[in-house]
């Protein structure tokens, strides 16, 4: 149900109010060559009083134009923006349509039309004002950004997303769109998943869900009960065990995580993802044979080259295989490694050059490690 007139005002303001003033500044307010010289000095006088804060004198400057040239759009816009920033929403809009009405294609009227709407509670209008903004001014981050601040507020926030995210291609570091847009995302979110509950409390989906909300929230030991329980109601879904995999490995429970990534192999034998991580955990706990053959059949089904190249070279350097392991590490620069598989794998390198008595290669390699430290350690603080 649509809040009251008085609710509603105050949650406008919430929703952005905050820009509304910067927004009516930006607009400019003069076509000269439309308007009378007399009415172009009524234009300029009211431009200068909005820009001052003085909205009730720029009102009447504005309608000193109008007398002057009666058909004059940027006066009607300028006189419906006056009056919009006066509070006075409702013949805000029906100066705002008159200049629509005089010059179909002018800019900004069908926004702070749909404003005014919105301040009135009429959001059916408001929207149809905004969108026919839109239509003049397609990469507007303001038109699209109060769209979804209709949207908002008429309950639906999924429609409310899709306008910021467009709105924050134009203006991805405004720091106002980014709150919208992850309020947005959030209600949609949670809109979706109350449907889910509704279909099947007990559902498998529900559980998946959960399980990603409490992983994503560092809670990998409630995402592994709940990971369980859609593995329990869906045993057929690999994704789901490589899913419960990862969560076992976050809380340091090998063993367990072995048996999900087992069970994905079950199902997929040739998985990239499962025979990666059991590869990577037989090479951490003590069967670098196991974990070798497995990261083989990795990099086959192509794992993400970076960290299978890694953990294949060190499994190698674990079973005294170094010609070898080192061919696999000096791979791993040239394939986009994150920072922790980079510095891990020069640090490898050092080790397994030294082996091979080659002093030369592991100095080099020790200086690469020391300038990636160096690089990272001003990020981190």
């Amino acid at each position: 149900m649509i809040e009251s007139s008085r609710e509603g005002i105050a949650n406008h303001r919430s929703l952005g109010y905050g820009c509304l003033a910067l927004v009516l500044a930006a607009v400019p307010l003069t076509t000269v060559a439309q308007t009378s010289t007399e009415s172009a000095r009524w234009m300029d006088r009211g431009a200068a009083a909005m820009q001052q804060g003085n909205s009730e004198e720029a009102e009447q400057d504005f309608r000193h134009a109008i007398a002057s040239s009666p058909r004059s759009a940027d006066a009607y816009l300028g006189l419906g923006m006056a009056q919009l920033r006066e509070g006075m929403p409702d013949e805000a809009q029906k100066s705002l349509a008159r200049a629509s009405d005089l010059k179909p294609a002018i800019l900004s009227a069908h926004m702070f039309r749909g404003i005014a709407l919105l301040q009135m509670n009429s959001l059916d209008q408001a929207t149809a004002q905004l969108k026919e903004e839109i239509k003049l001014q397609p990469a507007s981050a303001e038109a699209l950004t109060w769209l979804g601040i209709i949207d908002l507020q008429a309950k639906k926030p999924g429609q409310a997303a899709a306008a910021f995210d467009q709105a924050a291609t134009q203006t991805p570091e405004d720091q106002n769109l980014l709150y919208y847009q992850v309020r947005a995302h959030t209600l949609a979110a949670q809109e979706a998943f109350r449907g889910l509950a509704k279909v099947d409390p007990d559902s498998w989906y529900i559980h998946r869900a959960q399980a990603e909300i409490d992983s994503e929230g560092g809670q990998s030991d409630k995402a592994v009960e709940e990971y369980q329980a859609a593995v329990n109601r869906n045993p057929g879904d690999a994704d789901l065990y490589e899913a419960l995999g990862d969560e076992e490995q976050k809380t340091s429970h090998p063993v367990e995580a072995t048996s999900a990534y087992q069970s994905a192999l079950a199902i997929h034998p040739n998985d990239a993802i499962a025979l990666f991580n059991l590869g990577k955990i037989q090479v951490e706990t003590g069967d670098p044979e196991a974990g070798v053959a497995l990261l083989r059949r990795a990099v086959d089904a192509h794992a993400i080259p970076a960290p299978a190249y890694f953990y294949l070279g060190l499994g190698l350097s674990k079973l005294g295989r170094n010609e070898e392991a080192v061919g696999w590490l000096e791979r791993v620069p040239t394939s986009a490694p994150s920072d922790f598989i980079l510095q891990s794998d020069y640090y490898e390198l050092v080790r397994v050059y030294q082996k091979l008595n080659r002093k030369e290669d592991s100095q080099k390699a020790l200086e690469k490690l020391k300038e990636l430290k160096a690089q990272i350690a001003p990020a981190t603080k």
